[in-house]
């Protein structure tokens, strides 16, 4: 009997003193990215340059149609022309692990852009244009 009782009791004393440990609720918590989603709902974008071809063919003013986009959470956005205000409503939404912009104009037309860059600051996507060229349009994040 006496052998049995030292093992039960480091046992006992094992058990006791694990289930007493506890994790510290207080760690630092970690920062976390902000997702592309928080990114592009974030604010508007103003529409800053177009290249085709890889040559710059407008920047800022000088671009015709000028327009800013303005997405939100739910799913919507809006196209703004920055000449007379006039807004156009659409949805939108990330495809293809945020390397796809699909946009749902107010006419049905279905548009895929490849997102080249999602900062703070800068979306910058790319599309083959009506005349077969690739275009990129870089916008600036306005607050």
């Amino acid at each position: 009997m006496h052998k049995l009782r030292y093992p039960v009791l480091a046992l006992s004393l094992l058990t006791l003193s694990l289930g007493s440990c506890k994790k510290d609720s207080a760690a630092t918590p970690q920062p976390t990215a902000t997702s592309s989603t928080q990114q592009l709902t974030t604010g508007s974008w103003r529409l800053d340059q177009i290249k085709q071809g890889g040559q710059v063919t407008g920047t800022g003013s000088s671009i015709k149609d000028q327009y800013s986009l303005t997405f939100r959470t739910d799913g919507t956005y809006t196209q703004k022309l920055l000449a007379d205000g006039t807004t156009y409503p659409g949805t939108w939404m990330l495809m293809s692990n945020n390397t796809v912009l699909h946009l749902l104009d107010n006419k049905g037309t279905s548009n895929d852009y490849a997102v080249a860059a999602l900062t703070a600051t800068e979306l910058r996507y790319t599309f083959t244009n009506k005349t077969g060229a690739v275009e990129e349009r870089t916008f600036s994040a306005q607050p």
